[in-house]
């Protein structure tokens, strides 16, 4: 008995084609990915600098500047450019024991992205915002 493999022969190429059309694909969800997953890093790092500049706000002593440079000094661990920080009330020093201050971060995510001009979204700029109580010296 013979035994005949059968082959077709007008299929050379059909892989290297197939690859051809997949892969941008494959590629463009990848970047899709990891460009999300920086947003979220972006964001939770965000609400995590708003929290650390609130434990600061409500201290007695303290003042903007100090909320600020605890601020920046969080989001520069994550590389976090062009973050507009305020407080509320604009400033806390005079504040009453007692009164809430809050935090507020907005951040552009065009200016925080890791391919940038790759993906152009139209997003929202991101706002992470912490609130605490001015606490006491008594």
């Amino acid at each position: 008995m013979k035994c005949y493999q059968t082959r077709p022969r007008k299929r050379r190429g059909t892989a290297a084609v197939e690859f051809a059309v997949v892969a941008p694909i494959m590629l463009l969800f990848t970047f899709g990915l990891v460009e999300l997953g920086r947003m979220m890093l972006v964001k939770q790092s965000a609400t995590h600098a708003t929290r650390e500049g609130a434990r600061i706000a409500i201290r007695p002593t303290a003042t903007n500047d100090d909320v600020l440079d605890r601020v920046n000094e969080e989001l520069a661990l994550f590389a976090i450019n062009d973050a507009v920080v305020e407080t509320i009330p604009p400033s806390i020093e005079d504040m009453e024991p007692g009164l809430e201050v809050k935090v507020r971060i907005t951040i552009d995510p065009a200016a925080n992205s890791w391919v940038p001009g790759f993906f152009d979204w139209a997003i929202p700029d991101m706002v992470a915002e912490s609130s605490m109580r001015r606490e006491s010296t008594n």
